[in-house]
């Protein structure tokens, strides 16, 4: 099953998720949190390795984004990450954060996503939860063709929304 995480821009989406999984055996992919000076960095949810993602300026191996710029380092790292996880796990939660602009022009996470969404859209034992900015969620919705999903808020997922999802494993 498919759950997209909706959420305003700088709302918790992210760390709420990062409170989840915490504890959490069967859950896999990435979260893109902040650091203690507010930047943006890759984090492998399974290994807790991180990588930096925002960089200070555009240039060379940059994605700029608006005001944002991003190493593309950082996205290689998170699509392998992704990619290994549909590769070597059957059953759990693959997060992905998040799907927005870059990814709503093919780019940023947008190939591991793709295969990911297809990959768990049918299946009962492996789930993805993809965090969307609530002004691009339809257009999420659309691209990557998810007429079925379970939309949810941070406040859903603190209270347990997703405690009574069965995992076999």
């Amino acid at each position: 099953m498919i759950f997209i995480l909706k959420g305003d821009i700088e709302t918790g989406k992210s760390n709420a998720l990062l409170q989840w999984t915490e504890g959490r055996r069967d859950v896999y992919g990435v979260l893109s949190p902040r650091n203690d000076k507010g930047e943006r960095y890759v984090l492998n949810v399974n290994t807790k390795e991180t990588i930096a993602m925002q960089a200070h300026q555009g240039g060379d191996s940059i994605i700029s984004v608006g005001r944002y710029h991003f190493f593309s380092s950082a996205f290689v790292y998170a699509n392998s990450v992704i990619l290994n996880t549909l590769k070597n796990y059957k059953s759990g939660f693959v997060i992905i954060d998040e799907l927005g602009k870059l990814e709503m022009n093919s780019d940023g996470l947008h190939g591991s996503a793709s295969i990911a969404i297809q990959k768990t859209n049918h299946n009962n034992d492996l789930h993805a939860i993809l965090v969307v900015r609530t002004t691009l969620l339809e257009s999420i919705r659309e691209k990557y063709n998810i007429p079925n999903c379970k939309v949810i808020t941070t406040e859903d997922l603190i209270s347990g929304c997703l405690e009574n999802v069965t995992i076999v494993t």
